[in-house]
């Protein structure tokens, strides 16, 4: 076995001696030679100096590549966190939606009082339907929004509508506006070939959509375009039975209360205080007189314009909400025309909802009016009259609620005609069963007409149960 040693001496004149030994040892009889190893090496005193600058050179070199790494190191992380931090404001959040109904209806309807009219139970038995079928996406970047809404429905025949909508805030001040088409050409074609020729599907879109701008501080809210300006004040609640039905029922069909709808115009509203704000509205332009008010003097929307001008109010005082609207407007010639310029409609409507929120039992009651008449000598008796109320109350049983509805309807077509009157009532009781929504509801209606055997006599009685869901 052998033993080893080393050794390094520096001479004086910088030589370096190196030297390792090993020494041999002895077992027995047996022995190894001495072996030794040197290895002398010498170096210059400028050789050294050299050495000292390059390794110094290359430890500068690592100190700036550790600071550039550093630097770099930083910008990666800035941009990793800037990343992270926008991609919210870039994303838009997706949902689809839609609602399924199954109904079972006991219906019974009788056209008049007369003898040979015989009753009709041909609306009762089971029947489905799936409605509202929605695919949106909204986006939201600090107080400015967007949305898209691609929407299917039936409501007589399939509404195909694709709407986008969105808001943007400066200062104080909001806007928002919104643009929608329904191209409704859903299973329309056309020839295969050049003999047929292309027709436009019905309910095809003709023109650009009409649509509104509003502009609000929270406290001022301006609205100008096709809009609903007004509000017609119904507070009613229904139940689903076929008992409650709208004010001029065979046109505007709307519900108890001031007759307006949307108009072209530009409204004003402002909000007096916390629970009260006073709305007035303006209208200029052709088409029904505030939306729902038809011609009847036989003039045109290409040689009319109709004016209007409306003012809406409410407020809560106490546990009452009270609102009311007063809205009136008329049509006159725009062309020059003489025989044209002797035609003229003018229309006056009135609006008033209560809702008292008493705790469990919340009663409410809807009135409104509306009167239209011809302006030539030729229709002096053209002369349309609707009126309507609805008194009732909604009385919640826990997360259950019951209702109760009744009311009276009028409409009267010229100063010589005698008035149609009906009587409507329904009463329902509404619950949920785990997901779905659970209604049973009760309707009748019946009617009078003085001199209209056709219509006199008319009475309906609808039992309706109705099992919903949304998803």
């Amino acid at each position: 076995m052998a033993l080893f040693s080393a050794s390094a001496v520096f001479g004086p004149k910088g030589a370096l001696s190196l030297g390792i030994g090993v020494k041999p040892r002895v077992f027995g009889s047996v022995s190894q030679s001495r072996i030794r190893l040197g290895n002398h090496v010498g170096y210059s005193s400028r050789n050294i100096e050299f050495a000292s600058k390059w390794f110094g050179k290359q430890t500068n070199l690592i100190t700036i590549s550790r600071r550039v790494m550093k630097q770099l190191s930083k910008i990666m992380l800035a941009a990793v966190a800037s990343v992270a931090l926008a991609a919210p404001s870039f994303a838009w959040d997706f949902s689809a939606s839609g609602s399924a109904t199954a109904s079972f209806n006991q219906t019974s309807e009788k056209a008049n009082s007369l003898a040979a009219t015989k009753e009709s139970t041909i609306g009762s038995g089971f029947s489905s339907a799936g409605s509202s079928l929605t695919l949106a996406s909204s986006h939201t970047d600090g107080p400015n929004t967007a949305s898209f809404t691609y929407v299917l429905d039936w409501d007589g025949n399939l509404d195909e509508t694709l709407t986008v909508s969105g808001s943007r805030k400066v200062g104080e001040w909001t806007g928002s506006g919104s643009v929608s088409y329904s191209p409704q050409t859903l299973g329309c074609s056309r020839g295969d070939n050049a003999t047929s020729a292309a027709t436009a599907c019905a309910g095809t879109a003709t023109g650009e959509d009409s649509t509104s701008v509003t502009l609000t501080n929270g406290t001022m809210t301006i609205v100008m375009g096709d809009a609903s300006h007004l509000s017609g004040q119904n507070v009613s609640a229904g139940t689903g039975a076929a008992g409650l039905d709208g004010m001029d029922s065979a046109d505007a069909d709307t519900g108890v209360g001031a007759m307006v709808d949307s108009f072209e115009g530009v409204s004003l509203g402002y909000a007096l205080s916390d629970t009260m704000s006073v709305t007035v509205a303006y209208q200029s332009g052709s088409g029904d007189v505030m939306g729902t008010g038809e011609y009847l003097d036989g003039e045109t929307a290409t040689s009319h314009l109709t004016s209007g001008f409306g003012v809406g109010f409410s407020g809560t005082f106490g546990p009452a909400t009270v609102g009311f609207t007063q809205a009136s407007g008329s049509t006159a010639d725009a062309t020059g025309d003489t025989d044209a310029g002797k035609l003229s409609t003018s229309w006056s409507t009135m609006g008033l909802g209560v809702a008292i929120d008493l705790g469990d039992i919340d009663p409410f009651l809807s009135y409104g009016t509306a009167t239209g008449s011809a302006g030539s000598a030729a229709n002096k008796t053209v002369e349309n009259t609707h009126g309507g109320s609805e008194v009732g109350l909604t009385y919640a049983l826990g997360a259950d609620t019951v209702t109760l509805v009744m009311g009276s309807l009028s409409d009267q077509g010229s100063t010589t005609d005698k008035p149609t009157e009906w009587s409507i009532m329904e009463v329902g009781y509404a619950t949920m069963v785990g997901p779905a929504s659970l209604s049973v509801g009760y309707g009748t209606t019946a009617k009078t007409d003085a001199d209209n055997t056709a219509v006199d006599g008319y009475s309906r009685t609808d039992l309706d149960v109705a099992l919903s869901i949304s998803f």
